[in-house]
């Protein structure tokens, strides 16, 4: 699975500044969508009310606002040679459709003391206002109380200027890059309309106004995990934990990746978030953050998830050393920040603490060895995608409940490991059926048919469960997998007692 996505991540990861020339024709980056058409407003709407105005209103009575709202929209935004523009008087201009997670790019303008934000999920705001006028920079979320708010730089481009956006919202938490610089990092977005609650799961993105000239263009969207997809996770997710958890437990997703990047991710993140959240097992954050590993912060944690983690994600970027300056007070170079990451992971599982990896996350860090020892091996081809039969290993297994200690079937891409996958170290829990599966394929690469599917391990005082199901996305609102992922990580977080003695011979 050695994949060069060097274009595709430079695109994800760093937001440009796109040609101050309006009528200069902008392709979305590779896997975005046109939210502006450049030429009308279609898939837009205007504003009815607050989120909780609208829940409290019959159909009828939201048909008849949203029909008002519509009128006073196409009166007072226009387009003008590809560029979107309000003239200071109506409403706020609203997607028509409703998003969950996703990451978005969006320029934009304003004139002199001008006042705007981007609501996302129909929450205020990622703030754009004059930041001479009002002394702090673009991109805070203005309206928190309890978390951050103001950007931690100022980053905006002179009045009159184009200002590019990045955005990125996964659960509650919200990043924000400036003109390609971050402001803001990975912060809770706190519920202005309802301070009880968290942010909606779900809702529109609204390009808001403070009754001032406003200039948008060149805004793309790609969603991460959609509404449909949360439901049905959520609806999948167990509603009770196996076992009783111990203390209040802190579970830290690891997201990042340096190689394929599999569309699955975003859904897997919010997918063991959610069943944390609704078994009352654990709390998590999600991050792609490599610093987030760093000793004092992971320290916080109980255990780490990694989601589909491909790549030498452990490598840090030049923005990873400038985040561990700013963060942690320590100026490094590269080797000397890999070197202290890799101990703090490694030191973080054998202390006793707990590892998970999903799928992908053997498909990584090829030149540290002793991460792939305590994985359990290294990735080696995935000759299946397609149905094949799940053998049960070790039937009586605490892990095994999920599937009543039964054999299956699943649709799914299945690997073969090498190096330093072996039975003499790890408790096999799920493999391969060679009877039910189709082994005419060319790919295969292990003669002795040990096709190990799932398993765990100690290291040192703590333990690792891992299980390369977990590349489609639907094997994360399958509701016995998410059984199956709850316990695993249960087990690495220590609340649920479970057998490490390896499999061999």
């Amino acid at each position: 699975m050695k994949r060069s996505f060097a274009l595709l991540l430079l695109l994800i990861t760093a937001p440009t500044v796109w040609a101050d020339d309006p009528s200069t024709e902008v392709k979305p980056p590779q896997g975005f969508q046109a939210l502006f058409n450049g030429k009308d407003l279609t898939g837009w709407k205007g504003l009815v009310a607050s989120p909780p105005k609208r829940a409290a209103m019959s159909p009828e009575e939201l048909a008849a606002e949203q029909e008002k709202a519509d009128a006073s929209m196409r009166e007072h935004w226009s387009i003008e040679d590809g560029v979107l523009i309000y003239d200071g008087k109506g409403q706020s201009l609203c997607t028509a459709k409703d998003y969950a997670d996703f990451e978005m790019y969006v320029d934009w303008k304003i004139l002199k003391d001008g006042d705007s934000g981007i609501y996302v999920r129909g929450a205020p705001q990622i703030q754009i206002w004059d930041p001479e006028h009002w002394k702090v920079g673009s991109g805070g979320l203005y309206n928190n109380k309890n978390n951050q708010s103001a950007p931690t730089i100022i980053a905006d481009n002179p009045i009159g200027e184009w200002n590019t956006f990045y955005i990125k919202m996964i659960g509650d938490r919200v990043t924000v890059k400036l003109n390609g610089k971050l402001v803001t990092d990975n912060v809770i977005l706190e519920n202005y309309w309802e301070r009880d609650k968290p942010i909606y799961p779900t809702g529109q993105i609204e390009l808001q106004h403070h009754g001032n000239r406003l200039e948008f263009k060149n805004i793309f969207i790609r969603e991460l995990v959609s509404p449909d997809q949360l439901k049905k996770v959520e609806e999948a997710a167990p509603a009770k934990a196996t076992a009783t958890p111990k203390k209040d437990q802190n579970v830290l997703v690891f997201l990042r990746h340096a190689g394929f990047r599999h569309s699955s991710i975003p859904v897997g993140g919010r997918a063991v978030q959610i069943i944390g959240e609704k078994s009352g097992a654990f709390k998590s954050t999600i991050t792609e953050d490599l610093t987030d590993l760093w000793p004092s912060n992971l320290e916080k944690y109980d255990a780490v998830v990694m989601v589909n983690t491909t790549g030498e994600w452990i490598k840090p970027r030049p923005e990873d050393l400038e985040q561990i300056a700013a963060k942690y007070g320590e100026k490094l170079t590269s080797e000397e920040a890999e070197a202290k990451l890799k101990k703090s992971l490694l030191d973080f599982v054998a202390g006793g603490k707990g590892l998970v990896g999903f799928h992908a996350a053997s498909d990584a860090n090829y030149q540290w060895k002793e991460f792939g020892e305590m994985v359990g091996g290294y990735f080696n081809a995935h000759p299946w995608h397609e149905k094949v039969g799940i053998k049960v290993d070790s039937p009586q297994h605490p892990l095994m409940a999920a599937f009543s200690g039964k054999d299956f079937s699943i649709v799914d891409e299945i690997y073969q490991f090498r190096d330093p996958y072996s039975r003499k170290a790890l408790h096999v829990l799920l493999s391969l059926d060679a009877e039910k599966t189709n082994m005419n394929k060319d790919s295969i690469r292990r003669d002795d048919g040990d096709f190990a599917v799932s398993w765990v391990r100690s290291w040192g005082e703590g333990r690792v469960f891992y299980s390369s199901l977990g590349h489609r996305e639907e094997i994360y609102w399958n509701p016995q997998m998410l059984a199956f992922y709850l316990d695993g990580i249960q087990f690495a977080l220590g609340d649920l007692d479970a057998d490490t003695t390896p499999s061999a011979p």
